[in-house]
């Protein structure tokens, strides 16, 4: 008989203890669970904010592009005014916008100290300019087209043509300098 209340003791004891470990495995899956769904939200989390960061960053990366983009525009616009708009008594005004957006080598070129003497023969107006920029860091270029009417000072006769430049500025600071262009086309209208 006592040897029969061992045996149920004992397997008493090995149930208890077969439950006491089930059930830790099961709390130790639960945790393990719960862990994982933690960790999965925070790494989902994450991969929201890193998402968030680089469209953020990609729109002040094209604000800043924007921004530039902008400035260039300005700059060949002053360009553009300054060298190819030519009226009567505008030299002095033509040569304080030129110094903004000029290269100092582009102004000696074309604002010489000794253009201020000779009698001008045609007038230049500019109209319908359109500007398209391209940068690259410290560099730029643009393509702009514009309406020209040349008006002839001696007998009023007027020509008008649609002139197309390329344009190519250096950053200086803040500044955009356009530091040479060409014509490319220059169609009669």
């Amino acid at each position: 008989m006592r040897s029969g209340f061992y045996i149920k003791t004992g397997m008493l004891l090995l149930a208890v203890v077969i439950v006491l470990a089930v059930w830790f495995g099961f709390q130790t899956i639960d945790n393990q669970e719960a862990t994982i769904g933690s960790l999965t939200k925070k790494v989902e989390r994450q991969k929201y904010q890193i998402q968030l960061l680089k469209s953020t960053s990609q729109q002040q990366t094209k604000k800043n592009s924007e921004s530039e983009n902008e400035r260039i525009k300005e700059s060949v616009n002053v360009f553009v005014q300054t060298v190819y708009q030519v009226q009567e008594n505008h030299l002095e005004q033509r040569r304080d916008n030129a110094r903004t957006v000029l290269t100092q080598e582009m102004f000696d070129k074309y604002f010489s100290n000794d253009e201020k003497g000779g009698k001008l023969l045609y007038e230049y107006v500019i109209e319908d300019s359109t500007v398209y920029t391209n940068n690259e860091g410290v560099n730029g270029k643009a393509i702009v087209t514009f309406e020209e009417t040349m008006t002839s000072l001696a007998n009023n006769q007027k020509e008008s043509s649609r002139i197309t430049l390329e344009v190519f500025l250096q950053k200086e600071g803040d500044k955009w300098l356009v530091n040479r262009f060409q014509q490319l086309i220059a169609e009669p209208l």
